[in-house]
């Protein structure tokens, strides 16, 4: 019994030495995740503050103690085998800090090499100074480096409990023992391996599959003179397909634009005008898309990382959803904790276990998940091949938003190895959301484009291939001929085409932000077409609709393609745009635009209970009215533009030079497009008085 009261003391104060010393260095430099907030709404959050960080050093005292265990069982083997080592506290403490440094170094090295990007978003020093670490580290290297540790501590786990069975010492036996099994069903429930093959019964009805990327450009797709071939697997199924060319989203943010897409609204009907709806707001309207499926007899599923919590948010009512908590959530936002703890736990958090009791470290923004996300996909899939029972599911992922992490080896496909900057893995200076407004103002001059663009199309490049696995399984399972398959995105980026970085910021000309890839692959759907006339994201559910058979709501917006994609005719539709919430002075903006509020007084948190931020609802109407719209054909474009002195229109001509305002030279369109864009502002339901 002395030995076992050894080992779990030694392990326990080990674990809390530790445990202080990372939550003292956390308190004395502390930082949160989010933006800023008024100091009186964060204060009322103290107490919820002082329960979060007292969960974080829980769970930093249980890591640390199964982290120095190990060391214990290591120094009891070696005290068995020699004279200089007796097993006693004094011996254990060095013995279990080792352990736990070793252990916690190595999966801080696994990580610094596939996944470099998700340690700079909480490190708070110049990442340059890893370098040198890095590129020591190879697979070959990490791999040599675990098998070492594990054969050294198997080793001592087996002399232990060699000798405890010798001695009789059973308290100690069977606490090795428990111990050896304990982490071996720790390493069982982490290891994941991709489903097996599942040969599909015969369904009556067609399935769905839409995989979509935040942030994903439309000119990233094959087929549209990009230089780099990112996009091999997708191109097969624009091939096999239809591709909307110019499908151009209301509004592109995240939570307005796949509000849009499966609801088939404008924002103005759907109420979402920005990422951070109210609550009553997120309880849309109408049926969605989703709502109609489940009546008709469809599993629905909706699997995302950090940046498709609001497919829980807002009531689509998926019947299974395995996504992100709301990212817009003070509470969320004080679980993450301070940097270094946020460091520390994120090491061990990107697993089921991991998911399981640490969600907000495993959904951390910024991190990637596009491998986690492609299996848990298929997995799905494996389970609904066996079901006659057909299925939606909507896959979207943040692979390509902002910070544009990638894991290895993309992110070092387009960048030279012996790059130095501190955009070397992710995008400088914007891993967190709160970086991101900072920066928001921020000219080309303050970034490394070329480098941000190498990061970007490595991101493109490993959703492709994630794709390319979806798409595999789908057609080895025998789903393929009978499933409708869509690869979308909620909007594009900005890289200053317009004059500033992000999206839904400006509306101005070929808006890159605006336009989203959208293809359509599967029984129903003509192969082969690209279809060049200008399309809407709220086209795509009553399209949807109609491929299945199923009857679309009168109440949309949205117009079925099925007709004119089958004859390749014009649907001659208009697509109307508005921007959204600017988080700064953004360059590029008319230099006597209508402003708000900043930030930090433009966010409220009217329930306390929930700690969603929201809109302050007496600065609303000022939101709404400061926004630009946009009304667009093939052809033309018109830009409206609110500011001080009264409305400011620009013309543009998306096919001679779509970044030139030519209102002045043709007076006739900009009359007939200006009718259509002010019926449409005039049916906004927020008409707040025009400010002076």
């Amino acid at each position: 019994m002395e030995n076992l009261l050894i080992s779990l003391y030694s392990c326990f104060t080990t674990a809390l030495c530790l445990t202080i010393t990372i939550i003292t260095l956390a308190a004395s430099n502390y930082s949160r995740t989010g933006p800023r907030i008024r100091k009186e709404i964060e204060k009322q959050f103290g107490y919820y503050l002082v329960l979060a960080t007292a969960r974080l050093a829980l769970w930093l005292f249980i890591i640390f103690n199964l982290t120095s265990l190990p060391g214990s069982i290591a120094i009891y083997s070696i005290s068995k085998i020699s004279s200089h080592i007796s097993f006693n506290l004094i011996s254990n403490y060095p013995g279990c800090f080792i352990s736990s440094a070793a252990i916690t170094f190595y999966f801080f090295l696994h990580q610094l090499l596939y996944s470099p990007g998700s340690i700079q978003i909480s490190f708070q020093y110049r990442f340059s100074r890893l370098f040198f670490l890095w590129e020591l580290l190879s697979p070959s290297l990490i791999g040599l480096i675990k098998n070492i540790l594990l054969s050294f501590f198997i080793l001592t786990w087996i002399t232990a409990l060699c000798f405890s069975a010798q001695e009789h010492d059973l308290p100690f036996l069977f606490y090795t023992l428990a111990t050896a099994i304990f982490y071996l069903s720790i390493y069982y429930a982490v290891h994941e391996e991709e489903p097996p093959l599942i040969r599909s019964i015969k369904q009556k009805k067609t399935n769905i599959v839409m995989i979509g990327a935040d942030t994903l450009r439309s000119d990233r797709i094959g087929g549209n003179g990009y230089p780099r071939d990112l996009t091999p697997n997708i191109d097969k199924l624009r091939i096999q397909g239809v591709r909307l060319k110019t499908c151009i989203t209301p509004l592109a943010r995240t939570a307005p634009s796949i509000a849009s897409l499966f609801t088939g609204l404008w924002p103005q009907n759907h109420r979402i005008r920005d990422n951070y709806p109210s609550e009553p707001d997120c309880k849309l309207p109408h049926a969605s898309l989703i709502d109609i499926l489940n009546q008709h007899g469809y599993l629905t599923a909706a699997i995302s990382d950090w940046c498709g919590g609001d497919f829980a948010k807002l009531s689509f009512n998926f019947s299974e959803t395995s996504v992100a908590e709301d990212q817009w959530n003070i509470k969320l936002l004080l679980r993450q904790g301070p940097s270094l703890i946020r460091n520390v736990l994120s090491l061990f958090a990107k697993n089921a276990l991991g998911k399981r009791f640490l969600p907000e470290f495993y959904y951390l923004a910024g991190a990637t998940l596009t491998s986690q996300l492609g299996r848990e996909c298929r997995k799905y899939l494996a389970r609904c091949a066996q079901s006659s029972q057909p299925f939606f599911i909507n896959l979207f992922t943040s692979t390509t938003h902002v910070p544009f992490n990638s894991e290895y080896p993309y992110y070092n496909l387009f960048t030279s190895r012996d790059y130095k900057g501190e955009s070397r893995f992710i995008m400088t200076r914007l891993a967190s959301p709160e970086e991101v407004i900072n920066k928001q103002e921020k000219s080309s001059e303050f970034f490394d484009v070329p480098q941000i663009i190498n990061l970007y199309d490595s991101c493109v490049k490993q959703f492709d291939d994630e794709v390319g696995k979806i798409i595999d399984y789908i057609d080895k399972s025998g789903l393929s001929d009978n499933t409708i398959i869509i690869i979308y995105s909620d909007h594009g980026a900005d890289f200053f085409e317009t004059g500033c970085w992000g999206q839904g910021n400006t509306l101005i000309g070929n808006d890159p932000s605006g336009k989203i890839p959208l293809i359509l692959k599967g029984p129903g759907i003509p192969q082969g077409i690209e279809f060049e006339p200008i399309t809407r994201s709220i086209d795509v559910m009553p399209t949807l609709l109609e491929l299945l058979n199923i009857p679309r709501p009168e109440n949309i917006d949205g117009t079925s393609l099925v007709p004119n994609i089958e004859n390749q005719t014009s649907p001659e539709l208009f697509a109307y745009q508005e921007t959204g919430i600017w988080l700064g002075k953004i360059p590029g903006l008319h230099p006597r635009q209508i402003y708000y509020p900043n930030i930090v007084e433009l966010l409220d948190i009217p329930n306390k209970n929930s700690g969603t931020l929201v809109v302050n609802e007496k600065f609303y109407p000022d939101v709404i009215y400061a926004k630009n719209r946009s009304i667009q054909n093939q052809k033309w474009k018109l830009i409206y533009i609110p500011t001080y002195d009264g409305p400011i229109y620009q013309l543009y001509d998306l096919e001679t030079d779509p970044y030139k305002d030519v209102i002045n030279q043709f007076p006739d369109i900009f009359d007939k497009l200006k009718v259509l864009l002010d019926t449409h502002i005039a049916n906004d339901p927020v008409k707040p008085a025009p400010q002076q």
